[in-house]
């Protein structure tokens, strides 16, 4: 039996972002605390530049899933474990589902109608589609969900606070002086108009998608008439994996975005080859706008108003940086992460850091104690002279070198 499910998802694990965070939820209970028209005030983690929140499954512990407006889908999305196993879900039906990369698609189980709680709110009739156990994504979270909040809710993202609200969609009023950017909804996915200029001239306009799953700032789709050709000066690489395998292109810096009422300059940005263009099927029109960028703000997610709010949050100022080692690692891994390439021309390279070396500590910290930000951090400190330890083969090394701009 096969169900017809639109479980497209966008999800887009570059990797060059940081290591999982091994720190536990505590499920919240429906929020008496929270401010008037709140139902609910959800914890989130927010590491790799991904929300993660806990969502309960037929009454179980937690799962944590990555809160995704790339997953048009409804239901939840999970990898296969053994904590799924336990849940002894039942599976009339599957799908294929297909995602970023060039590889076949992922045939996937589905427990049709299922019961979910979020912040104390329960939802039946719910969708759950779980991953084959050989299934190499998602490896760091159990899983996603999309769709299944935003179309019933207006969401409030605030990472400062490390919050996700809840709020009645048809009587959510914005903050006073919230900036408030129109909104498009196809395929149960957001748009929104932004202004770009890549490498010079005059701004353009630019169809974004805004996909707070994708962990970069700015995804652009170099299409045949040229409006977003990369500029001069960029980086061919691996830039994510997505449900279908890794996705290859470059890597670039525009020279400013316009968002509403705010403007972004310097912007490092992903220029995928025209296969990747659309991860899943879903046509992203000109690319999207990632969770690097949405960190920035306190973000409403009002799809009932076709209305993304904007408040400035504390990270709005910080500046878009990139790898300065030259070493593409693997997201897997909470005790050493596998090099996955050296860049040429770069201060790893130079070093003698090889793919295939495993990197187990920075500056003597272990990869478990650098934890999720403090790898990607430790690797973008300009003009500052670092020391890796490395495994290779059987044996233990270190390299030392100084990590400069490479873009």
């Amino acid at each position: 039996m096969q169900t017809h499910q639109p479980w497209r998802s966008a999800l887009v694990v570059a990797a060059f972002v940081c290591l999982f965070s091994s720190e536990a939820f505590v499920m919240a209970a429906p929020s008496a605390t929270a401010p008037g028209g709140v139902l609910a005030r959800v914890p989130i983690e927010f590491t790799r530049n991904q929300v993660r929140v806990p969502v309960s499954i037929n009454g179980s512990a937690p799962f944590r899933l990555i809160l995704d407006t790339g997953m048009p889908g409804p239901g939840v999305l999970l990898r296969h474990s053994d904590r799924v196993d336990s849940l002894a879900l039942e599976f009339p039906g599957s799908d294929q589902l297909s995602g970023g990369g060039s590889g076949p698609a992922v045939q996937a189980r589905v427990a049709p109608s299922e019961r979910i709680t979020v912040g104390g709110i329960e939802i039946s009739e719910v969708p759950v589609a779980v991953l084959p156990p050989q299934s190499d994504l998602l490896q760091e979270v159990d899983g996603v969900i999309g769709a299944e909040l935003f179309d019933r809710y207006a969401v409030r993202v605030d990472v400062d606070h490390k919050t996700m609200d809840l709020l009645d969609a048809k009587t959510f009023e914005p903050n006073p002086g919230s900036s408030i950017v129109a909104l498009r909804i196809r395929d149960r996915m957001a748009f929104v108009d932004a202004r770009v200029t890549v490498d010079g001239g005059a701004p353009v306009t630019a169809d974004l998608a805004i996909d707070l799953g994708a962990g970069h700032g700015l995804w652009l789709n170099d299409d045949d008439d040229g409006r977003f050709a990369p500029p001069a000066h960029t980086i061919e690489t691996v830039l994510g994996r997505g449900l279908s395998g890794p996705i290859t292109g470059s890597v670039g810096r525009v020279r400013r975005i316009e968002i509403g009422d705010f403007a972004f300059e310097n912007v490092v940005t992903l220029f995928p080859v025209a296969e990747y263009h659309n991860p899943g099927g879903v046509d992203f029109r000109d690319g999207f706008i990632g969770a690097e960028i949405l960190k920035r703000f306190v973000v409403t997610y009002d799809y009932e108003h076709k209305r993304m709010v904007l408040e400035r949050g504390q990270r709005f100022s910080e500046a878009f940086e990139f790898d300065m080692s030259g070493m593409v690692l693997e997201t897997g891994g909470t005790k050493g992460r596998r090099v996955q390439a050296v860049l040429a021309n770069t201060p790893a390279e130079a070093a003698g850091v090889l793919p295939g070396d495993v990197l187990i500590a920075i500056d003597g910290k272990t990869i478990l104690e650098l934890r999720a930000e403090g790898v990607s951090d430790a690797l973008k400190r300009d003009g500052v002279t670092v020391r890796v330890t490395l495994e290779r083969d059987d044996a233990t090394i270190e390299k030392t070198f100084t990590l400069r701009r490479l873009l």
